[in-house]
């Protein structure tokens, strides 16, 4: 693993692309696309930084809870505990590119268990090759200054309050190791077998899209502290969510999963995945291409946003690859217009006969699909709608082939 000190004193750890994949394997046992992509950062965060921190301050470091525990956690909260001795620091990933506030989930700082001495803010990069650690906080700190937002429970602090010197943080883990670096915390009231029991029926139905803000905060505290009910609310969320999926989605097949959940935001920014081309890559801008044309009637061709990837099923037949084309405008009220294409690639005339193309919820159901016929020249699906951090997928099915897609907004 590479690792550099950059001015000011921030950590850059290099993630290696085994450990990208072993960590986007190891993020398929979550529920939804959202849980899988948030597993997946938490994942790189957590190895890139245990490794280096062993190999160059604590050997004894270790997660705070060693698997089956962390599917439990990543599936609700974003961030990771992280035991360095006597003290806990909790890394909170983002991939947000404005570093002008750090956001922490309520649960990391108000339940009494959880809470850390420290909490490191750690930026990843959209292709997740390095992870950077730029700044850190005490909890007595944290309370004391941070925002709490009532909305999302999340403590949001203004970076003018983050300690930005990474040196910093070892010399007070170092020297200050006995001075108490927690502020005052509530305790949690009790809660009943049957209470959690029934919690855990009512939070497990798929149609509670986010169940750590669908009871208060004192009754989802006490719930997810309790590991035995924590894991039981998991498995339910995951085996309700595995019972929505149409049979014909879970079938046995040959399946790829892009690697990288597709950050639509980002486009509006002008920040690409490499893999996600300008058009113009695969088609001749003047010639008569439908592709280029992009549907002008639809009214995206002015304004939207354009990308393409090639889509290689790995077999060795060039007709059977196909461009994957979506476009995006955004809409005054705060929605996103979404437009996707197929189109045939490597100048064959005609879409593969029978393929399909697909959208799914983040919980797997197909909202709509379109198969091709015989010499169609592209298929596409409906103009819909998605707001922001919203997620969903793409899925692209040929004879016994899937390729999907993730997209959040």
């Amino acid at each position: 693993m590479t690792s550099a000190f950059t001015e000011p004193q921030e950590l850059l750890l290099e993630i290696s692309p085994s450990l990208q994949t072993s960590s986007w394997q190891e993020s398929q046992m979550y529920a939804t696309p959202s849980s899988r992509w948030r597993a997946y950062i938490n994942q790189i965060c957590l190895d890139g930084f245990l490794n280096w921190v062993k190999a160059e301050y604590v050997p004894e470091a270790s997660v705070w809870h060693s698997s089956p525990g962390i599917p439990a956690f990543w599936e609700f909260v974003n961030g990771t505990a992280i035991l360095l001795e006597e003290k806990r620091v909790v890394l909170i990933p983002s991939e947000a590119i404005d570093d002008r506030e750090l956001e922490i989930p309520q649960e990391w700082v108000d339940i009494p268990s959880w809470a850390a001495d420290y909490y490191l803010a750690v930026q990843v990069t959209a292709d997740g090759d390095w992870v950077r650690i730029w700044s850190y906080i005490t909890h007595r700190e944290l309370k004391s200054l941070a925002d709490y937002d009532q909305v999302d429970r999340t403590y949001c602090i203004d970076a003018r309050h983050l300690i930005k010197d990474f040196n910093a943080f070892w010399m007070t883990y170092q020297f200050c190791g006995t001075e108490e670096m927690k502020g005052a915390i509530a305790p949690l009231p009790e809660l009943s077998n049957v209470q959690a029991e029934n919690l855990v029926q009512r939070l497990g139905n798929p149609s509670v899209t986010f169940p750590r803000l669908a009871v208060p905060f004192t009754t989802w505290g006490v719930l997810l502290e309790n590991e035995q009910w924590r894991q039981r609310l998991y498995q339910e969320r995951l085996q309700s969510l595995q019972q929505v999926v149409p049979e014909r989605s879970r079938r046995a097949a040959p399946t790829q999963f892009s690697q990288v959940q597709v950050n639509l935001s980002r486009w509006l920014e002008q920040i690409y995945d490499t893999s996600w081309q300008a058009i113009e890559t695969f088609f001749e801008p003047n010639s008569s291409s439908r592709a280029f044309n992009f549907r002008t009637s639809s009214g995206l061709n002015a304004t939207a946003i354009k990308r393409a990837k090639l889509i290689d099923w790995g077999i060795e037949i060039e007709a059977q690859k196909v461009i994957l084309l979506v476009a995006l405008i955004p809409d005054p009220n705060l929605l996103v217009r979404i437009r996707v294409q197929l189109h045939p690639a490597c100048n064959q005339p005609y879409l593969p006969a029978n393929i399909k193309l697909v959208l799914l919820s983040d919980r797997g159901e197909i909202l709509q699909q379109v198969q091709a016929r015989t010499q169609d020249i592209y298929v596409q699906l409906k103009l819909f709608h998605g707001e922001v951090g919203e997620c969903f997928s793409i899925q692209i099915e040929l004879n016994n082939y899937q390729i999907t897609e993730s997209f959040i907004i």
